[in-house]
């Protein structure tokens, strides 16, 4: 029987070098290192020595602050495959999720194929190409990642996972089950399953294709097959329904999930099966209606992500990216748009797990470039490709509500633009018309000569129009447009009142996607907060060396929360009380804040060195009256509204001690908050995100860093250089901070706490036993834990 993707991670032989001749099976490769994929060579170290270099950051980069002054560069790796008696006869397909960026795939010296889209998964049929069973086969991928390709961090290398299948002649094809449920405000769900099965044998065959189902709680539902014949050579969809009494829904807070499994019988006997999750929900939209998920209105809290995996650049490693998805759930995020660009395989199938809605967006270009070497130069000819396999991938999953099929795209309104939007549109729909179709549209300040009002063409193609930082124009779009349904695909957390406002008000307005949910690396500072003269008006869009992380998130880089997440925890209601204060502005200078930026405050009241200095402080609220106090003193009392914007603004002299805000609701005390003095920090505490590391190569585990007083305070200032030791079933790799600024390696094993807090990030050896993690200031701070590393149940 066929054996379906199998993890081929393990074992590749890598060099960071554009060296000719090593596609070639005798090509001496002994000095090459060995990794484990996901790998990401853009965050290794460079060698010591080197005055343009810190760590992996390159200062000379050109255009480094796109990118994070990450290098691409070329890459190699080669890995050796034997093929084993049993799967003599079987068709041999290795499948990639992502490899940045343009690749080339060897096998035994004869180039298989290519691919160029750093985002787009895709695979190759290497049988042709193999020896015959249990003799070496030599796999052999060069990997370009050409400067100047991105206006953000891309990462470089093959940073996603690879497969391996060994399938009969006769199989499903690669991403050819499609599953689509309806009927179920009957009572009953009819599940569509339908099945496209190869045959690559040189006789026609009679198969029997089956189709089980089972709930969510594992139980068995209905068993349902067919029988046809397949041409030798051919391919047949088989179209499969299956009835499920009461089903139960996929929703972001019961995110329940079904199985089907796909069986293809030949001969009697079973040849292959296909395991497909999935879920049973709806979807509709109207401008008077809004968006509904099983017919019940739901507004989208939504945060644009980036792919990478902050300290441990694009790496997409499974927990990992289940982590990423977590963690914007825990802050209130609803949805996520994968700007600009389709997410891992991994990322959908926690947003499926967790119960996080997806826009999946495919282009950040088309023809007209935005960097010298993006998508531009290939889209033309890999439009097609890339979109097709995106969508044969992520069709299955409940999480995906919205096709996006551009962001910010120059020729948008052109004539061209126009035709190309139509031919996307067409083309998605034939794969799936079950989702809206979107794109993301801004004013014209790349288009000299147009105004707003020419963007009604390219609306005009869509299922609902995504506005990036537009929210002035919904109302006076519906007017002109009014059965126009819109969303802010893009925001800035400073304009979060306004567009959360309108979303709540206005039925036609679905949701609203901060830029960004999560920081991300490259776009370096696009969220600064910087203090200049009065007099200095100059503007600054990115910022210089050393800021390498965007500092626009919600979230920042490690995981933590940045202050404006705070303000929105009062939008969303899932907070009705939060106090931040502005850090101390030096003397004759004044804050100047991005756009894309919030103001440089904190939860914290530590300013050693600032005694008597008068501080803001804010206070964001949804109760009515707050009482702010210093030590027990009273500082004053404010009202707080809508009007105020949820907002009450103290100038407090700061003073060490205690910082209490209390609410105040008809006369009664409903909530009180306070912020400390810490002592110095005295502890560190190592905290897990798991209890249990798998024992694969391929899992990796978070330790959150923070330092404590003697009195057991969080200490927020602190900024203490650690060492950290990992020993047992279980290697180092990275440890950082969330510092927006480059402060050295992030793989190496020291580093600095930022605001107080750290993270360590390990990986599997792959063999069972326990690890040991310490940290070490060498001041008399130190830390250790464990934990256990146990084989997949």
């Amino acid at each position: 029987m066929s054996k379906r993707s199998l993890d081929f991670n393990a074992g590749w032989k890598f060099v960071r070098d554009s060296i000719p001749g090593a596609e070639n099976p005798d090509f001496d490769d002994s000095n090459w290192r060995v990794v484990d994929l996901p790998h990401d060579w853009s965050v290794e170290d460079y060698s010591p020595g080197d005055t343009n270099h810190v760590g992996p950051f390159d200062k000379n980069l050109p255009m480094g602050r796109d990118v994070g002054y990450l290098a691409g560069g070329t890459g190699w790796y080669r890995k050796e495959l034997i093929v084993k008696p049993e799967d003599r006869g079987k068709k041999v397909i290795v499948q990639f999720d992502g490899v940045q960026s343009d690749m080339i795939l060897w096998v035994n010296g004869r180039k298989v194929g290519r691919h160029v889209n750093g985002y787009t998964p895709f695979y190759f049929d290497i049988t042709p190409y193999l020896n015959g069973s249990g003799e070496k086969n030599l796999l052999a991928i060069r990997v370009y990642k050409p400067d100047q390709n991105s206006r953000w961090f891309t990462g470089a290398g093959i940073y996603r996972t690879v497969r391996i299948s060994y399938l009969d002649p006769v199989h499903t094809d690669i991403w050819g089950v499609h599953i689509q449920t309806s009927g179920e405000t009957s009572g009953t769900s009819v599940v569509h399953c339908d099945v496209s099965v190869i045959n690559q044998d040189e006789l026609s065959a009679g198969v029997t294709v089956k189709v089980s189902i089972r709930s969510p709680e594992g139980k068995p539902e209905r068993t349902v097959k067919k029988e046809g014949n397949i041409d030798a050579g051919g391919q047949k969809t088989f179209l499969l329904k299956v009835k499920i009494k009461e089903p139960v829904f996929w929703e972001p807070d019961h995110p329940r999930l079904y199985t089907a499994k796909i069986t293809i019988g030949k001969d009697g006997k079973t040849v292959d099966e296909y395991v497909q999750k999935f879920g049973i929900r709806t979807l509709s939209y109207s401008a008077g209606k809004g968006f509904l998920l099983n017919g019940r209105p739901l507004l989208l809290k939504g945060g644009c992500m980036h792919h990478d995996n902050g300290l441990l650049g694009a790496a997409a490693f499974r927990n990992a990216e289940r982590r990423r998805v977590r963690i914007m759930k825990e802050n209130g995020f609803n949805a996520i748009r994968t700007a600009h660009n389709p997410p891992s395989g991994y990322f959908l199938d926690a947003c499926d797990e967790l119960g996080m809605l997806v826009i999946d967006e495919s282009f950040d270009a088309w023809v007209k470039p935005k960097r010298p070497n993006d998508y531009h130069l290939y889209f033309k000819e890999w439009w097609k490709k890339d979109l097709e396999t995106m969508l044969l991938r992520d069709r299955n999953h409940p999480s995906v509500i919205m096709w996006s099929f551009g962001n910010e795209i120059q020729e948008r309104a052109d004539a061209s633009g126009l035709a190309l939007a139509r031919q996307m549109i067409d083309f998605i729909k034939k794969f799936d018309n079950t989702r809206p179709v979107t794109q993301a549209i801004c004013r014209f300040w790349d288009n000299a000569g147009k105004e707003w009002k020419d963007t009604a063409p390219a609306f005009a193609l869509l299922d609902i129009a995504g506005y990036n930082y537009q929210w002035q124009k919904y109302e006076s779009d519906h007017r002109k447009f009014p059965q126009r349904i819109m969303f802010g695909s893009e925001s800035t957390s400073m304009e979060a009142f306004e567009n959360w406002e309108r979303v709540k008000q206005l039925p036609w307005v679905i949701g609203d996607f901060v830029w960004t949910g999560m920081d991300y690396i490259g776009e370096s500072g696009i969220g600064h907060s910087i203090y200049r003269k009065k007099e200095d008006e100059k503007k600054t869009f990115l910022m210089p060396w050393p800021w390498y992380v965007s500092w626009c998130g919600d979230i920042d880089l490690t995981g933590n929360k940045k202050p404006q997440s705070y303000f929105r925890d009062i939008l969303w209601e899932n907070s009705k009380l939060e106090i931040l204060v502005h850090e101390p502005i030096p003397p004759g200078l004044v804050e100047r804040t991005s756009y894309w930026g919030w103001p440089n405050e904190v939860p914290a009241w530590n300013w050693k060195g600032h005694e008597g200095d008068t501080l803001p402080v804010h206070v964001y609220t949804s109760y009515p009256q707050v009482r702010l106090e210093v030590n027990g003193r009273l500082i004053g009392e404010k009202k707080v509204s809508k009007d105020t914007r949820f907002t009450a603004t103290f100038q407090v002299p700061y003073e060490p001690g205690t910082l209490k805000v209390t609410a105040m609701e008809k006369g009664e005390v409903r909530g009180k908050k306070v912020l400390k003095t810490s002592g110095p920090l005295a502890r560190i505490r190592l905290d897990f995100d798991k209890d249990i590391l798998h024992a694969g190569k391929g899992e990796v585990a978070f330790i959150k860093v923070t330092s404590y007083d003697n009195d057991g305070n969080p200490v927020p200032d602190s900024d203490m250089q650690l060492k950290v030791k990992v020993s047992g079933a279980a290697t180092l790799l990275a440890a950082g901070n969330a510092s927006p600024v480059i402060r050295g390696s992030i793989q190496d094993d020291v580093f600095r706490l930022f605001r107080g807090k750290g993270l360590i990030i390990i990986r599997s050896t792959g063999k069972k036993g326990s690890v040991h993690i310490s940290v070490d200031s060498g001041e008399g701070v130190s830390a250790e834990t464990g934990l256990m590393v146990q084989p997949v149940q």
